[in-house]
């Protein structure tokens, strides 16, 4: 699980606010320790003295855990390995990645070091046994506990055959037929029968939507684009794909936006994507149907008894209303 650290941005030339007691509260504690370890003051403090017997500088940061995981230093004999500054690495902004590797390696390093000389400090003097610490190490292996466990849960059910499945009825629906349409859009029949008259009489459809139409798409002359016909109400996809290219309606159609008068431009059949393009649609579709599965089965087999504020979320320690 990564620890993410944030410092909010403020304007370039902004003068910084000092708060009128300086107190070793949560937000100023994270705030010391990304100056200390972040990847921005590794930009501006000289490197500092590594006593542990450490390789010479990797001309390149491996891109990957390495193969061989050789053993890059030793703090108070605990061994620091590549794989650790790997780990180290992948959390790193793109803008510090940047930097050349070899000094990059370097600075990696030395927070590693860093890092095992400050968890040591932390472990004897008693804090891994302060409730607080335990409390938070208990909420992070619960997390870790959930992840792990749904996403292995995802892994094992994803098979070639529900991919597959998946892929099939993405590109059936991918494949609809679509049409082009504008649309008038009117608050009464009788508005509309009037402007049908119009266009009956020679109107240009477009010149009638931007005079008469009370719809959203009226300085647009009416376009919906290209639509398939689940993608519109029934009453309206039902007039649209009976309609022939060029062709306007001859009788008002009725949705509960009100009364529409259509122009007809264009047909086509969309191209399915290819199993490549539709895979990341299909892993969250089979990820769900899976995640579904595996929650409702567990919750089969649970006892749930729903206790609370009535629905309403209360601070920890509040007093009820």
């Amino acid at each position: 699980m990564r620890l993410h650290l944030s410092v909010h941005n403020r304007r370039p030339g902004a003068k910084c606010q000092r708060s009128p007691a300086l107190t070793l509260s949560g937000g100023v504690l994270w705030v010391a320790i990304w100056a200390l370890f972040g990847p921005l003051a590794w930009l501006v403090a000289g490197p500092a003295e590594v006593r542990a017997q450490a390789p010479q500088p990797l001309q390149s940061l491996p891109q990957s855990v390495p193969a061989a995981d050789s053993v890059v230093a030793h703090v108070n004999g605990e061994e620091i390995r590549q794989s650790d500054i790997f780990r180290m690495l992948q959390q790193l902004p793109e803008e510090v990645r940047n930097i050349p590797q070899s000094q990059l390696f370097t600075l990696l390093l030395e927070r590693a070091v860093d890092r095992i000389l400050v968890i040591d400090a932390a472990r004897k003097s008693g804090l891994a046994e302060d409730p607080v610490i335990r409390a938070r190490v208990k909420a992070a292996e619960d997390d870790v506990l959930w992840a792990v466990f749904l996403e292995r849960q995802v892994q094992e059910n994803l098979t070639e055959n529900l991919v597959r499945r998946a892929y099939d009825r993405l590109s059936r629906e991918a494949a609809e037929e679509e049409v082009k349409a504008r649309h008038i859009l009117l608050a009464s029949e009788e508005d509309a029968r009037a402007v049908i008259r119009d266009l009956e009489g020679g109107a240009e459809f477009m010149a009638v939507v931007r005079e008469k139409s009370i719809g959203p798409s009226r300085e647009s002359g009416g376009d919906l684009g290209y639509f398939s016909r689940s993608q519109m109400v029934e009453e309206f996809s039902a007039a649209a794909f009976a309609m022939n290219e060029g062709e306007f309606s001859k009788e008002p159609v009725k949705t509960q936006f009100g009364y529409h008068v259509i122009l007809l431009e264009n047909r086509r059949r969309a191209e399915a994507p290819s199993l490549q393009e539709a895979m990341p649609q299909i892993q969250q579709e089979v990820t769900r149907e899976v995640l579904t599965e595996v929650l409702g089965a567990l919750r089969k087999g649970a006892d749930i008894e729903v206790v609370g504020a009535g629905g309403q979320l209360m601070r920890p320690g509040a007093r009820k209303p």
